[in-house]
């Protein structure tokens, strides 16, 4: 079911893209008005020979990146790429965090020419960056600073703001009673940013994402006191954890400020998918993504579907599913979620599909993978193509149903270590309110311990399995249909 290192990357781009755009003086400083302002993509074609210079500085042919892409273009042919982009597939290549991500980038653009080896592009296999897409939006006011709690921004002042609050407004910073029609948290933001009641300059501020370094490239420069000026700026945003706001700005002198929103850039998707990442995403925890995703939900009256996506890692944390929020990785032997607690690493039981994952718990005395003990009123959890694993040097149960309906296809549950005296269970259900499908897979409990069960059937719970190896026998009366032993001749269950 299908639906629709961030730092140094963020200021080596916001260095090259938060540049400035042709200054529109404003008539009135008690009435500033920026729905006129040109494109934020002007600002990138009119400085497009530094962007591309700097990008290919970055990645030039050094001896670290051949030893890991000994494909790696030569300079000469990355310049012809990027020459070829559009300003908003320039501005996601000045944010690739890997050098795949940038090829990927570079091929998904057609800006590979029959000079330039096809081969070249497959180095985008294992992009973990997120891919931007731009959607523009009618101007909206998020800050100024007139109304704004705080006021007027003095000089040597850090003012930290929102760039979104789809469940909120922005009236808090002087801006729209609106959520000025952005429905998610955005990777990066396109604005205009204007300067009135100004102090003496020489003067400047700079904006850049919340909770990194203050970068030393300025956003708007100013010379005369009084002087109104506009200036537009695609401004990164901070994402992953301690976000309590998105962007920060830095004021070297006095002034008023009004910021307008005029576009955002996102998975590409759409609004309703989520990115999750070790760095470089919306969200650097799979928990995080999914609450946000579970906000937003409710926020629509429970219409709206969506999707986490996660790259590539391991992500130490637990993980409860939400309603209407559908979690994928980018591969079960890539995408790994562990957590060493008592509780299961993973709490099912929503109305949501969770896929290419591996899932482990290490926990002693009683190790739990996967755990459910019922279901939303809205539906139940499906799993696809999953390595569930508890692997604590206790007793293990890799799947355990006490309550509610689950299904899981093609996924495989192992249970590891334990000792002689310990019970090793691959997939338990217990109680008269639990049914469980399980097709397609493998059952396997560590040979280790004392008791060890492909599955258990206790207390009036449904067990069906169909189509399943079995690395053991069962225990109680799960129904088995075409059910085989390790070397798929059928299996005896009962």
């Amino acid at each position: 079911m299908h639906r629709p290192n961030r730092s140094g990357a963020l200021l080596r781009a916001f260095a090259v893209v938060a540049i400035v755009a042709a200054i529109a003086p404003v008539d009135r400083a008690d009435a500033v008005d920026l729905t006129a302002v040109q494109s934020p993509w002007l600002a990138i074609d009119r400085n497009r020979d530094s962007i591309v210079t700097s990008i290919v500085v970055r990645w030039q042919d050094t001896a670290a990146l051949r030893r890991s892409h000994p494909d790696a273009l030569a300079p000469e042919q990355l310049r012809e790429a990027l020459s070829k982009l559009r300003a908003d597939h320039l501005f996601s290549a000045s944010l690739a965090g890997t050098y795949p991500a940038l090829i990927g980038i570079l091929t998904e653009a057609g800006a590979f020419s029959a000079s330039i080896s096809p081969a070249k592009t497959t180095l985008k296999t294992g992009n973990t960056a997120p891919e931007l897409a731009y959607t523009p939006i009618t101007p909206c006011r998020i800050v100024d600073s007139r109304t704004a709690v705080g006021g007027t921004p003095a000089a040597g002042a850090t003012r930290n703001w929102l760039a979104s609050n789809p469940g909120g407004s922005f009236t808090a910073q002087g801006g729209s009673a609106t959520n000025c029609g952005i429905p998610i948290k955005p990777t990066a933001l396109a604005v205009n940013i204007t300067i009135f009641q100004n102090g003496a300059g020489p003067a400047f501020l700079v904006a850049w994402p919340f909770n990194q370094p203050k970068p030393t490239s300025a956003t708007l420069n100013w010379v005369t006191p009084g002087t109104q000026l506009a200036n537009s700026a695609i401004v990164p945003l901070c994402t992953g954890a301690g976000c309590t706001s998105d962007f920060s700005v830095f004021f070297s002198q006095a002034t008023n400020v009004v910021v307008d929103a005029v576009g955002y850039f996102s998975s590409p998707s759409g609004g309703n998918v989520l990115s999750v990442a070790p760095s470089g995403a919306q969200y650097s925890s799979i928990q995080a993504a999914i609450d946000a995703a579970s906000a937003l939900v409710v926020a629509s009256g429970n219409t709206q579907l969506y999707l986490v996506r996660v790259a590539p890692g391991v992500y130490n944390e637990q993980i409860t599913l939400k309603d209407n929020v559908d979690v994928e990785g980018s591969g079960r032997d890539i995408t790994g979620i562990t957590f060493s607690g008592a509780a299961p690493t993973v709490i099912t039981g929503a109305q949501s599909t969770m896929s290419k994952f591996t899932v482990f718990n290490d926990f002693n005395p009683l190790a739990v993978a996967i755990g459910q003990t019922g279901n939303t009123p809205n539906g139940f959890t499906a799993l696809e193509d999953m390595v569930l694993q508890a692997g604590g040097v206790g007793s293990n149960t890799a799947v355990n149903i006490t309550g509610g309906t689950i299904h899981i296809l093609r996924s495989d549950a192992s249970t590891g270590v334990g000792n002689a005296s310990t019970v090793q269970i691959a997939l338990r259900g217990a109680g008269a309110t639990s049914s469980i499908r399980y097709v397609n897979g493998r059952l396997l409990p560590h040979a280790g311990g004392d008791t060890q069960l492909a599955a258990s059937q206790e207390s009036g719970a449904i067990v069906k399995i169909d189509n399943t190896e079995l690395r053991a026998t069962t225990s109680g009366a799960p129904l088995c249909f075409a059910t085989f032993q390790q070397n798929y001749t059928l299996a005896n269950c009962p």
